[in-house]
């Protein structure tokens, strides 16, 4: 197998010496730096090409999530695993959508941390057990939620639908245009929904619909 060049991210020196230790130990992984912030591996990153970047999410100077996204946008071929102990669903969806390959968490074993990097080497995409199992977690109250919303006659399907759209910012025409049916109709049902859910307001129904993980933020 190809050597697979890595550059490590963490503003703890301890536990960054304790990883580049263990990657050492491996003949197809050749740590060829290592930085304590995000400003100083971008700094890195101008004179040095690695094959991967291994970047925890909280450092003192900027987040793992900002520098991903200048990794993702100016370094494309590079690829980008988060290591971290923050394994909620927010930070998860803000590393995806900042272009990460994969998202570990610090608990990972030595075993699954090594399989990560081969796949993700190899062009795919790696999540450790505690980040899937949490997405499935988010993911089956979301369905619950939706669920007992219809159960308890509490909400149509539409107003459902509706409420997911007013959630994330869509505009009362736009809803209309894709849902085909009037704006009129559509104020019709948001009006309804903040009487059923008691709600004062669409910003509360903002906060209804993230609280119950019907939307992901």
């Amino acid at each position: 197998m190809e050597t697979i060049k890595i550059v490590l991210a963490d503003d703890h020196r301890i536990f960054r010496d304790g990883l580049k230790s263990l990657l050492s130990e491996v003949d197809f992984i050749d740590v060829i730096g290592e930085a304590s912030g995000g400003k100083e591996l971008l700094e890195i990153l101008k004179t040095m090409k690695p094959d991967m970047v291994i970047v925890d999410i909280s450092m003192k100077d900027m987040s793992g999530i900002d520098v991903s996204k200048q990794i993702a946008s100016n370094y494309p071929e590079i690829k980008i695993m988060i290591l971290s102990m923050h394994t909620n669903e927010e930070f998860v969806i803000s590393a995806v959508k900042a272009g990460v390959n994969g998202y570990l968490s610090k608990d990972a074993s030595r075993e699954e941390l090594l399989d990560a990097i081969k796949i993700i080497h190899e062009g795919g995409e790696c999540y450790s057990k505690m980040v899937s199992d949490n997405f499935l977690k988010s993911y089956v109250k979301k369905v619950k939620t939706e669920h007992s919303l219809l159960e308890n006659k509490t909400l149509t399907q539409r107003e459902i639908e509706i409420l997911k759209l007013a959630a994330v910012g869509t505009s009362n025409k736009e809803i209309a245009d894709k849902l085909f049916i009037s704006i009129k109709t559509v104020d019709c049902h948001k009006n309804n929904i903040v009487q059923k859910l008691k709600l004062k307001n669409t910003a509360e129904m903002v906060l209804y619909a993230v609280k119950n993980k019907i939307i992901e933020v």
